[in-house]
């Protein structure tokens, strides 16, 4: 047994270690912050490369599809051995903003995350966390190419929560239609010896004549136009008013082109138009019964079974549906859009002009670690350089497009076959990939277009036996030659305007919806004879709304872009 004494000293003499150890790992940690300029050293070490796989979660809200980790794709493999990140990307099932409200009453959120129409939701909830440091420190190439739109990224607080996807780098007329228009199967066409609606009135005649004299499709029952009504997707319904009126997609308002002056329409004649025309449409029988009962899957299965003779939607939201019967084969079963308006000498502004939507996009999400924050940017960043953005659209040049000699690229007849197949646009990643992250519009550096169909040397050989056919029977040579060349609006698009969550401006948002949901069947479904009264009960409901609080918003957004897109033109001269 020790002495006291002895057992004294030997505590010391093991204190006296302690203590000398401490200090010598206090002067490695100092010098190494003094090499490193004080930088937090948690993010130094998210920037090396210590071969270990980092994978997150994704949550988009964007749409429905296949749960599926972005490595088990050939671009999702590249970008994870180039950045050692993949990402877990779970889609939206059911109501969105009820998932979303889940998220933030628990506090519980992905890393990164898509939350569509309740963006605005989580940031005032915190759910996002500003980003405006992190990409200047690390996100060199999301900044050059956002460069022209960072201030509209902007919250009133000065800060960017959201990272959306589209940065426009000059307008080009795409061959074929990505937005909204007035489709009808083409086999309906063909049977009416191609007729071309203008009006709103012309395009229910077309569907009118051919249902009476085919009431059954393939033994199922003809459905003269249906329409998507559910959860968020209502708008496609709901904005068709502006549309025939001569006014692009800016969301519940109309932007008077020279005064700038913003109203919502829904209290206007040109709603009280459509509404009436929905209405002797379905008393004719050509209005899809189900309409407001079917869920988004439905409506597309419906429109993929040929039954449906037309609809109106935007492409870039049907085109599952519309992919899918490409694939079988049979062109008349595709359908061919046109830009219908109220009457004609009306200019249809059907096809986007150049703009920038600063929501939704993608954010990090509060309590992700420093670490993985800067983890999460640099893979954004990697996503964002151009050679980047070239495999995420093009692919991989000598297996999904060729390059002449001038540097223009072009794909084969074989390379565009198999990159318009599903199943090869899932394994590649171009399903995943070419939407929803940083991406930008338009035209590249050297001259190229960003999207594949919108090249001229794509885009002619692009078209099929039966695309010819149409093309030559309307005389075009492009299936958007028949829409009008966009008028420049710097403030496009309105809608994607921040409304802050519970003021007057998201109540009337939330309102509106509501009472479109409960009134719009209501009034469509009626007898004739009932619509007047229906539409003025509507009409009283509406205007007990805050819509002015709702206009104001609006119109200090749409003024603020106005001048942003001023004080840039005049820098760039």
């Amino acid at each position: 047994m020790l002495g006291k004494k002895k057992l004294w000293f030997i505590s010391l003499f093991v204190l006296f270690l302690l203590l000398l150890t401490a200090c010598s790992n206090d002067s490695e940690t100092g010098s190494n912050d003094s090499e490193s300029g004080n930088n937090d050293s948690n993010e130094e070490s998210a920037g090396e490369d210590d071969g270990e796989i980092y994978t997150f979660d994704f949550f988009d809200g964007s749409g429905p599809g296949e749960d599926i980790n972005t490595s088990e794709t050939t671009l999702g493999k590249m970008f994870e051995e180039e950045t050692n990140v993949n990402f877990d990307i779970e889609h939206i099932v059911g109501d969105v903003n009820q998932k979303i409200g889940t998220m933030i009453a628990s506090g519980e959120y992905p890393e990164l995350l898509n939350a569509e129409q309740s963006t605005d939701a989580v940031i005032d909830a915190g759910g996002f966390i500003a980003l405006n440091d992190l990409l200047e420190e690390h996100a060199p190439n999301i900044m050059e190419m956002y460069g022209p739109y960072l201030e509209l990224m902007k919250r009133d607080d000065g800060n960017i929560y959201i990272i959306p996807s589209g940065a426009s780098h000059g307008f080009v007329k795409p061959a074929n239609l990505e937005q909204g228009g007035w489709w009808i199967k083409r086999d309906v066409l063909r049977e009416l010896d191609y007729p071309q609606p203008k009006t709103l009135d012309d395009y229910f005649d077309i569907i009118e004549e051919y249902t009476v004299a085919n009431p059954q499709i393939d033994g199922a029952n003809t459905i003269g136009f249906t329409a998507l009504t559910h959860d968020w997707r209502f708008f496609a319904l709901s904005n068709q008013p502006n549309h025939l009126a001569g006014y692009p997609n800016d969301g519940g308002v109309m932007v008077d082109l020279e005064t700038l002056d913003v109203n919502v329409y829904g209290n206007k004649p040109e709603t009280e138009r459509w509404l009436k025309k929905l209405n002797e449409v379905n008393a004719a029988g050509l209005f899809d019964q189900e309409a407001f009962t079917q869920n988004y899957d439905e409506y597309l299965a419906k429109i993929t079974s040929g039954r449906v003779v037309g609809f109106f939607d935007y492409r870039w939201q049907v085109g599952q549906a519309l992919d899918t019967l490409y694939q079988d084969e049979n062109f008349y079963n595709d359908y061919m859009a046109f830009p219908v308006v109220f009457e004609e000498g009306i200019k249809d502004q059907y096809l986007d002009p150049v703009g920038f939507a600063a929501s939704p996009g993608m954010g990090i999400t509060a309590g992700t670690s420093e670490e993985d924050q800067v983890r999460i940017i640099k893979y954004l960043d990697h996503i964002a350089k151009e050679e980047t953005q070239k495999l995420i659209t093009w692919g991989i040049e000598g297996e999904t497009y060729e390059v002449e000699d001038d540097g223009r690229y072009y794909r084969t007849e074989e390379q565009i076959v198999e990159t318009r197949n599903t199943e090869f646009r899932d394994e590649f990643g171009f399903s995943y990939f070419e939407w929803g992250w940083p991406r930008m519009n338009g035209l590249y550096a050297d001259g190229n277009a960003v999207e594949p169909p919108k090249q001229p040397e794509v885009a002619t050989m692009m078209y099929d036996e039966g695309d010819k056919e149409f093309l030559e029977a309307y005389g075009i040579e492009t299936f958007t030659e028949l829409f009008s060349e966009p008028d420049e609006r710097p403030w496009f698009p309105a809608w994607d305007t921040p409304i802050e969550t519970g003021t007057p401006a998201q109540l009337y948002e939330q309102q509106l919806d509501d009472l479109m949901k409960r009134k719009y069947p209501e009034i469509i479904f009626a007898d004739p004879g009932e619509f007047d009264t229906l539409w003025e009960a509507y009409l009283g409901e509406f205007e007990g709304l805050p819509y002015e609080e709702y206009e104001q918003v609006i119109q200090e957004s749409v003024e603020r872009k106005v001048e942003i897109a001023e004080k840039s033109a005049e820098a760039a001269e």
